[in-house]
């Protein structure tokens, strides 16, 4: 009777040291994954510059563009700021899709057939790759903020610590969603140029099929029904509900806490189901 405890508590103790042996093999690779990150300052200086880019050439001219088309029906709004907050979740999306080209290269250079080799659980590979990921989303995220300020990023009255950290919630939640899709797609497809070519292929109608660059209210039906089942339209409404206020909302019957709500659930699933299909691509 005295063994069945003493069973017991050994069997608990192997999963707790199991555990603790999981999170320090998934955050020594995270590591890895970070480093490798900031010590190419060319990469980081790249994915700052296409948002600034974007905001001095296609956000100077919308700009103008949309405030005179409101003046004549006598409306007033802050288009560059809406466009800013549009950015940052932007820059979470096209950080997401290049995790899986991290995978690639690790391919390429044969650091993944090492890992595969290791004692490590498989899972902790394709998961370390989603969380670098959405700690770079969330870095790039923040320093395209501080450049918006530059351009005439006006946040709302009011606007406290805790609507940022809801802010940086929901561009973990992008990164969560699609860095779990690419790092999948990336262990799946062993082709180079296929990868490439997804990625291509999905960058302009996931931006300009949602709420990220402009309002829906006037797409045309079919494309509003797209938009309204993109998850980046409920980041980008829930990133403005929380930083500029609700400026041209994109499903104004949403509220703040209703946004999230989706964008939690759907990186819940879609993370799941990437780590699944990653683990399958891993024994591939």
């Amino acid at each position: 009777m005295q063994q069945e405890p003493l069973q017991r508590r050994t069997a608990e103790g192997d999963k707790m040291s199991e555990l603790k042996t999981y999170i320090r093999q998934t955050s020594a690779l995270t590591g890895r994954e970070l480093k490798h990150w900031y010590r190419s300052k060319m990469q980081i200086f790249m994915a700052l510059i296409q948002p600034v880019i974007w905001l001095g050439l296609f956000g100077f001219a919308m700009n103008g563009f949309i405030n005179s088309a409101m003046e004549q029906v006598g409306q007033e709004i802050d288009y560059m700021s809406f466009l800013i907050i549009g950015l940052v979740i932007i820059t979470a999306l096209t950080t997401s899709m290049n995790a899986g080209m991290s995978v690639v290269w690790d391919r390429r250079f044969g650091f993944l057939e090492k890992l595969k080799a290791a004692p490590v659980p498989r899972g902790v590979i394709p998961l370390s790759k989603v969380l670098s990921t959405t700690v770079k989303a969330i870095i790039q995220s923040l320093l395209i903020l501080i450049i918006g300020l530059a351009f005439g990023l006006k946040f709302m009255a009011g606007f406290n610590v805790l609507d940022f950290l809801t802010l940086i919630l929901i561009v973990a939640m992008v990164a969560l969603t699609f860095s779990s899709i690419f790092v999948a797609l990336g262990l799946v497809i062993k082709n180079q140029d296929v990868l490439m070519g997804i990625n291509m292929l999905l960058n302009l109608p996931l931006m300009f099929a949602s709420g990220v660059l402009f309002p829906t209210a006037s797409f045309p039906e079919a494309l509003k029904i797209v938009a309204n089942v993109n998850p980046l339209t409920y980041a980008a409404d829930a990133a403005r509900r929380v930083s500029v206020g609700d400026v041209m909302i994109s499903i104004p019957s949403m509220s703040l806490g209703m946004d999230i709500l989706v964008l939690v659930i759907v990186a819940v699933v879609i993370t799941a189901l990437g780590m699944f299909f990653a683990r399958r691509g891993l024994k591939a």
